[in-house]
């Protein structure tokens, strides 16, 4: 009977050991799991303090609307006036090739500043003015 009794306490012994190790091991996993939610507010914090200051320095700044006035074209070159929302007007001198590609004279024009698309805008409007 004395022996049954030391087994019993080897295995409570050995049951309150794991328990122990078990409850150790979910401490660290939640200490590591709060020092990790900790990083992420930080870095959320962060983001939004760097978000909120480009939406502050970009906020007074308006969509600009380009709108194409005009198309001449006299054979084979042409120009297209052009004026913006913040009532900008320009004219730029082209010429088409050939091969139906179109070249901007860009020492005699006035190309829209601020809006780096509008050579996609120019083509397509010469194109269709060619096609009519």
């Amino acid at each position: 009977m004395k022996k049954f009794f030391a087994y019993i306490s080897i295995v409570i012994g050995g049951l309150a050991a794991l328990i122990i190790v078990g409850a150790f091991v979910v401490m660290l996993f939640q200490t590591r799991l709060e020092t990790s939610n900790e990083r992420l507010a930080l870095r959320e914090e962060e983001r939004s303090s760097i978000e909120d200051k480009w939406l502050a320095a970009h906020e007074n700044e308006e969509n600009i609307t380009l709108v194409i006035e005009d198309v001449a074209i006299n054979q084979d070159s042409g120009t297209l006036k052009w004026s913006d929302s913040q009532e900008r007007k320009g004219l730029v001198y082209f010429s088409v090739e050939s091969d139906d590609s179109i070249s901007f004279a860009e020492a005699e024009s006035n190309f829209p500043k601020n809006m780096p698309s509008y050579p996609k805008y120019f083509r397509e409007a010469i194109s269709e003015k060619i096609r009519n």
